[in-house]
């Protein structure tokens, strides 16, 4: 198509344009991404309100549309070399080595078959998160983004409703396992709010979910949210400063876990509650102190508690199920990764890195205060809100406004 421009002394200058064709197959693709990402993002935390099984039915499916979306798309071409490429990151190879290690196990576990169930269950949720990542476009749509902020404030909203009717269709387990997805997913919709300089629905969806741990009344949805407040406004003051001071604080939790356990339980005599859960902890060590290398094998913690061979009084925490499962190279390859994925957000765009510190605090903390770390929907709220991220760290770049050129034609 050609274009004639009159420069106002007779002459004029014709330009050729070249249209930009549309491939139909692209505009498919973004239409297939947008419906899996608005899946994860709006019918994920609605529907996991009222249905216990959502996380583990919708979160895949919503994946999987997305990662369908980008074979469609030729700008994606390369995405099977990136994916490998992302493994052979550190904190990549720190998963890969714990998976391994994890799989080695198998032939010391006292369930096989059931600890082969979850390896499998786990691979896949990891290889899912990471192929959604690497499936969004480059420059991810503002349009897309505000889908998280919707379904974040409608489903809290929701969530709220659901708890103050006290409605027999749902009990509180389920209730509360919607909370901490609400609330994980809470953190990428702030930042991409805070992004694009819109306070009040920021405010609005922090209020929400504020009210939401409140009304629960959990002994770890709201303590958890204390530490990732700390971690968020110590980010915002000395980023680097704050990651390294997580960083540290993980690292020792975690691998001078069993020492703490053999403390407290000397300083402690209660015969219920805390006392008694670092107790029966200090004794597994003591019955067993072999097992702090190699580990009991895959999911002995849960099947051992329901065959009593564990007594149902003992720690839930993820601290002493990484040791009493994998043991000690259980525990430095999941410190590893940590740390490595904690410096990883640290070095986000500009106010993602310290929402994305906060959030960390926020899971790691629950982790730690007893949450069933090894249940499926607990990785499968971990990988939406991994990929909710990565569209937040694309969508960035819409943040700043290009500067207009200085030189004349």
């Amino acid at each position: 198509m050609f274009y004639s421009f009159n420069l106002g002394n007779g002459a004029r200058v014709t330009s050729l344009s070249s249209q930009r064709t549309v491939d139909p197959a692209e505009q498919a693709a973004l239409l297939l991404f947008r419906l899996g990402f608005a899946m994860l993002c709006i019918l994920l935390p609605v529907v996991s309100i009222f249905s216990r099984r959502a996380m583990v039915v919708v979160a895949p499916i919503g994946a999987i549309v997305m990662i369908s979306a980008a074979l469609l798309m030729k700008s994606k071409a390369d995405s099977p070399a990136r994916f490998l490429q992302s493994l052979m990151r550190p904190c990549g190879l720190s998963v890969l080595f714990l998976l391994g290690w994890a799989t080695i196990s198998l032939l010391w576990t006292p369930f096989p078959e059931a600890g082969a169930e979850r390896l499998f269950r786990v691979a896949g949720t990891v290889a899912l998160a990471m192929g959604a990542i690497l499936a969004m476009p480059e420059r991810m749509r503002a349009s897309n983004l505000y889908l998280l902020s919707v379904g974040v404030g409608l489903s809290a909203i929701l969530a709220l409703l659901a708890g103050l009717a006290k409605s027999p269709l749902y009990d509180e387990t389920m209730l509360e396992r919607a909370t901490i997805l609400i609330t994980l997913l809470a953190w990428p919709a702030v930042t991409w709010l805070s992004m694009k300089r819109r306070s009040v629905p920021a405010m609005a969806i922090a209020g929400s979910i504020g009210a939401l741990a409140i009304l629960l009344q959990g002994p770890q949805v709201l303590p958890a949210l204390l530490v990732g407040a700390v971690l968020l406004g110590g980010a915002m003051n000395n980023l680097r400063a704050t990651a390294t001071a997580f960083m540290t604080a993980v690292a020792m939790l975690i691998m001078a876990a069993p020492l703490i356990a053999l403390l407290l339980s000397l300083l402690t005599q209660q015969e219920s509650g805390f006392g008694r859960t670092m107790q029966i902890w200090a004794e597994v060590i003591v019955a067993e102190p072999s097992r702090l290398l190699t580990g009991h094998g895959v999911e002995t913690a849960l099947r051992n508690r329901i065959s009593l061979a564990l007594d149902m009084s003992a720690p839930k925490s993820l601290l002493f199920e990484i040791w009493y499962e994998f043991g000690l190279l259980g525990a430095l390859s999941t410190t590893m990764a940590l740390v490595f994925g904690i410096n990883a957000a640290s070095r986000l765009y500009g106010v993602i890195s310290p929402f994305a510190l906060g959030c960390m605090g926020f899971a790691f903390a629950l982790a730690v205060m007893g949450l069933g770390t090894s249940q499926t929907w607990w990785l499968t709220a971990l990988a939406t809100t991994a990929i909710a991220f990565g569209a937040v760290v694309n969508g960035a770049y819409r943040n700043e406004r290009p500067h207009a050129p200085t030189d004349a034609a």
